[in-house]
């Protein structure tokens, strides 16, 4: 009986996480990875570089009222794609039984004449 408790209380606590990534039309060949540490993220279409579009990505976290663990997991989803960074960069906040989470999705780019 104890040792279900603990299982109970342990599943309740532990937070959910997902991530998805979809390649578009327009960057048909895959890239080599770049690194997530690298990847700048911008609120909108515009990035200080001209860039070609690879794919969306999307990331889900129980996180509370801190957005950054999603943009973290699409930073690194989106240099898996081989992204320079990621635009039109959109949080949306999520309520569940348990706790609030963050849902991240954006676009990811590559910088052209990189």
């Amino acid at each position: 009986m104890k040792n279900s408790l603990i299982i109970i209380l342990l599943a309740l606590l532990s937070s959910c996480a997902s991530v998805n990534r979809i390649r578009t039309a327009e960057q048909p060949e895959k890239l080599a990875p770049t690194s997530a540490e690298s990847i700048k993220v911008f609120s909108t279409e515009k990035a200080d570089k001209a860039y070609s579009i690879i794919g969306k990505v999307v990331a889900a976290a129980d996180a509370g009222n801190n957005a950054s663990r999603p943009v973290e997991m699409l930073k690194k989803e989106a240099a898996y794609m081989g992204a320079d960074a990621i635009v039109n960069l959109r949080l949306e906040i999520t309520t569940g039984y348990w706790t609030t989470g963050i849902v991240a999705s954006g676009t990811a780019v590559k910088y052209l004449n990189n």
